[in-house]
């Protein structure tokens, strides 16, 4: 793992400290003027290319982050064992704990250890009905931000900010700050991609303060030509274009967006300094990553300058921002099983993202300081979910101080889509299985903790160290076994109690009944008092049947399920907010053009789909992830489908 060099760093002892170096100091005085857009090819990986970048990482940081370095960390036997043991122990969890955890259960039911089976899943259900209540409850709140941030004038709320009437030490203003998009792709139709720039023009900063780094394969034989096009149409609009061509089978390159963002910010890091004049740590610089079919709010770079200038010096290079992602571009037109998977996960990012006690994690488009990006060596080639595991390595090597904050402006991305139905379904159905393939980032996350461990110097700075990065550690383990156990251990619930339920024919207020409804239990209490076995079977089997877990289970079930379909309603609302950015034209649906009749057909569409779709897309895919990551953590990335684009090709 890459890492920057510390020096020029305050170490007070206290962990990571940004350090007010006279060359941070001199980065805010370079002179902003409109630069010509340019073109950085990378054809080649030469040496000297390599070298170059290299130096550029071991270049002066203004932040102090861990090495996490395990040549230099594990330097005797007994390190190196404990980290092997503990990466194949991290490897092989999620199967245990999914398969095991499911296994184990059906043993108890048939070994008729009912109390526990019984009280295992109703605890389960208890907490999916905190997290369906969650979910409906800060969804609601999040649409209302929505529509506060989008009315917003962020530049006026700027200017009569509390934080602007104290500049920081760096004197960093509005018109300082310099946004770059860093947008991969690969074999994207050039329609998508005007589009997609095309939204990111329309905002007022786009001309002079933002700037876009394309970031192409190069054995996409069409990306040059892309490139030039691009550079051509786009001129003028931007403060400037670069262009960067991730070449094939680097070492330690895995095919990848994650492979293909580590080339083009080193490449955009040269291109910057050689260029533009701008340092690999200037504090006024802000990248934003976006999928290549995204489009972004016109007003998120306002409000991101905003929150930006708004924290101080020691916060504002400790964050992420993250705009909640909207499955909603191409809604009209996808099947309802994909159409109620893109309503939860759309309605789930937002409402964690509502919810200030979510540790949440940023998904699919996020930006983060050019300080901190470099501090933590850039993004990882080797990895699959890139967004969670560059925000996951960030968290890691500042000692567990990042943290991800909300810009409630949504943008739209396309939910894969082929030229068929069935093809739609196949293309979903890969890219939930890329997803499922984040439970790897608990291996990377357990073997990163072990050696931050290693390399803290003291006790009190390893407590904290656990105490800060518990939060991370539980959100991801609570994304992917949720998940994975929601629809599954829904259904076994229902099962069992269901089965235990068959032949009970008295309620739970009749159990003291003796001359009335439910005289069983006592005859069955009356026989086994007398010693036979097969009575005392008969009367703790009717005793469970109108125990107060099934009681609770029952009313739990049934608000889960009511909070869901719910939930799955506030999509209409959402859907109406953001029409006006969605492909085609939906008045012209008899059952989307009204609101309340959108809201009852989704009612519809959850109710009798909604557990299909979880498991399709949610459980059932990461149950295969499990037994995947046994085998190893390294996998390709499979290009979700799009029309014009295969959903079978590797990135």
């Amino acid at each position: 793992m890459a890492i920057v060099a510390d020096q020029g760093t305050q170490n007070t002892g206290k962990g990571w400290e940004p350090n007010h170096s006279d060359s941070a100091r001199a980065a805010v005085k370079v002179q902003h003027s409109v630069v010509a857009p340019s073109m950085l090819s990378r054809s080649t990986a030469s040496n000297a290319d390599l070298m170059q970048m290299s130096s550029l990482r071991l270049s002066k940081s203004p932040l102090k982050a861990l090495h996490l370095n395990e040549e230099v960390l594990l330097n005797d036997f007994g390190r190196r064992l404990s980290f092997q043991i503990l990466h194949m122990v991290a490897r092989i969890l999620p199967t245990l704990v999914i398969y095991g955890g499911t296994f184990c259960l059906m043993v108890c039911a048939v070994c008729h250890y009912r109390w526990g089976v019984l009280l295992s899943l109703t605890l389960f259900t208890i907490y999916m009905v905190q997290q369906c209540v969650a979910c409906f409850v800060f969804a609601s709140i999040g649409l209302l931000r929505v529509l506060w941030d989008s009315s917003e004038n962020w530049h006026a709320r700027h200017i009569r900010s509390p934080e602007r009437s104290s500049l920081s030490e760096l004197g960093i203003a509005w018109s300082d700050v310099i946004h770059i998009v860093m947008l991969p792709t690969y074999k994207t139709p050039m329609s998508v991609l005007e589009e997609t720039l095309d939204c990111l023009a329309r905002s007022k900063l786009a001309k002079h303060q933002v700037g876009i780094c394309l970031a192409f394969e190069e054995r996409e034989s069409e990306a040059p030509q892309k490139a030039a096009e691009i550079e051509l149409q786009f001129k003028g609009r931007f403060k400037f274009i670069i262009s960067t061509f991730h070449p094939s089978n680097l070492p330690g390159h895995v095919p990848g967006k994650s492979s293909n963002e580590c080339w083009a910010f080193n490449c955009l890091r040269r291109d910057l300094e050689e260029s533009h004049g701008i340092p690999p740590f200037d504090p006024r610089v802000v990248i934003t990553v976006i999928d290549d079919d995204s489009d972004m709010h016109d007003k998120y770079f306002e409000a991101l300058t905003h929150h930006f200038l708004a924290l101080g010096e020691e916060e504002r290079y400790l964050r992420f921002w993250q705009p909640p992602i909207c499955q909603f571009k191409n809604y009209l037109r996808q099947p309802m099983l994909v159409r109620v998977s893109s309503l939860f996960a759309t309605l789930h990012e937002l409402a964690c993202l509502a919810n200030p006690l979510d540790h949440h994690v940023c998904f699919s488009s996020y930006s983060v300081s050019l300080v901190l990006a470099s501090a933590v060596g850039g993004w990882d080639p080797e990895y699959l979910a890139e967004d969670w595991h560059m925000f996951a390595k960030s968290s890691l090597m500042t000692e567990g101080r990042v943290k991800c904050c909300p810009i409630f402006l949504p943008v739209l991305n396309y939910t894969p889509e082929e030229e068929t139905y069935y093809g739609t379904l196949d293309s979903r159905w890969q890219q939930a299985k890329r997803h499922a393939l984040g439970v790897s980032e608990l291996v990377y996350v357990w073997s990163a903790i072990y050696l931050a461990l290693l390399e803290l110097p003291t006790l009190r700075r390893k407590v904290l160290f656990l105490w800060r990065i518990a939060p991370l550690v539980s959100k991801f383990t609570q994304t992917h076994f949720v998940n994975g156990m929601a629809a599954v251990w829904s259904v076994m619930a229902q099962l069992v109690i269901r089965v235990y339920m068959w032949g009970s024919w008295c309620h739970l207020h009749d159990l003291d009944n003796v001359d009335g409804a439910c005289p069983l239990p006592m005859l069955s209490l009356a026989s086994a008092a007398l010693g036979g076995a097969s009575a005392l079977e008969a009367a703790n089997e009717q005793i469970l049947r109108n125990s107060l877990l099934v009681y609770w289970q029952q009313r739990a079930t049934a608000l889960a399920a009511i909070s869901s379909i719910l939930c799955g309603g506030l999509g209409a609302m959402y859907f109406h907010i953001v029409k006006d950015r969605v492909e085609g034209n939906p008045d012209s649906h008899w059952h989307i053009r009204c609101l309340p009749l959108m809201w009852l057909v989704i009612e519809l569409e959850c109710s009798t789909c909604g557990l299909v779709s979880s498991f399709i897309f949610g459980s059932l895919p990461l149950w295969i992830a499990c037994i995947r990551v046994i085998h190893g953590v390294r996998f390709p990335h499979i290009v979700a489908g799009m029309v014009g684009r295969s959903a079978e090709e590797e990135l």
